[in-house]
């Protein structure tokens, strides 16, 4: 079971590498902000902090070290998609202070763990927790609301005919992307509440959950022929 969750997560690691990086060749060719923002917070949190995480589990000397950095780049990627959010949904200097807010709440977290010394083995402190997983969850919290909101406004359009089908569905992936993400984060934050120790659980969660995380971004931003012929019937249906 052990060696399934490892293949798993590493799986999920190499999904969110590939779309991150994919996305990110994509910014180079537009030049635009969204999609090097998604491609950002796809490769640092999903393939450059899990793929971290896992090596910190099989080192000792540097274990410190490649758990912190490991978690330095997910937070750098909680903070690229909360840049996402803001620019695309809703760029206001009010969203801009949350963003700007629970980021500053990530960096209080990294600076905690690193003085008590939490990447050596020591538990975290409470506020370290406390700080850390309100900035993570507040992050992806408004991003999922905001998608799945668009994506309600959106279905209305598609009914009067003013939007494509599959732009609006791009908007409930996008949803189910960042609930997956949140579940994620509630697990872990369960896990450290309960001091558990086995991490087989979480990367059977980070598979599962990460899984189906990576699958939605990828149907949004690259769908299918088959995926794009289903929405295509539906609005030939529609007309």
């Amino acid at each position: 079971m052990a060696l399934v969750a490892l293949l798993g997560i590493c799986a999920f690691a190499f999904a969110s590498g590939v779309v991150g990086l994919r996305l990110l060749l994509l910014s180079l060719r537009t030049g635009l902000a969204p999609e090097r923002l998604i491609g950002l917070s796809l490769f640092l949190a999903g393939a450059l902090g899990a793929t971290g995480l896992v090596a910190a589990g099989f080192t000792e000397e540097w274990r410190p070290l490649v758990a912190g950095l490991a978690m330095l780049a997910i937070d750098c990627g909680i903070a690229a998609l909360g840049a996402f959010t803001w620019r695309v949904f809703r760029p206001t200097a009010l969203a801009a202070t949350i963003v700007a807010c629970c980021v500053a709440l990530l960096l209080a977290s990294l600076i905690t763990d690193r003085v008590a010394g939490h990447y050596l083995g020591v538990r975290r402190t409470e506020f370290s927790m406390a700080s850390d997983y309100a900035g993570r969850l507040g992050i992806y919290a408004w991003s999922a609301f905001e998608s799945l909101r668009q994506w309600i406004l959106a279905r209305r359009r598609v009914r009067l005919g003013l939007t494509d089908p599959l732009v609006a569905n791009r908007f409930l992936l996008w949803g189910v992307a960042e609930l997956a993400a949140i579940g994620i984060w509630l697990h872990s934050l369960s896990m450290e509440l309960r001091a558990a120790q086995d991490d087989t659980e979480w990367y059977l969660v980070v598979t599962v959950l990460g899984g189906g995380c990576a699958l939605a971004i990828w149907l949004a931003f690259f769908p299918t022929a088959a995926y794009r012929a289903r929405f295509a019937t539906a609005a030939r249906d529609a007309d």
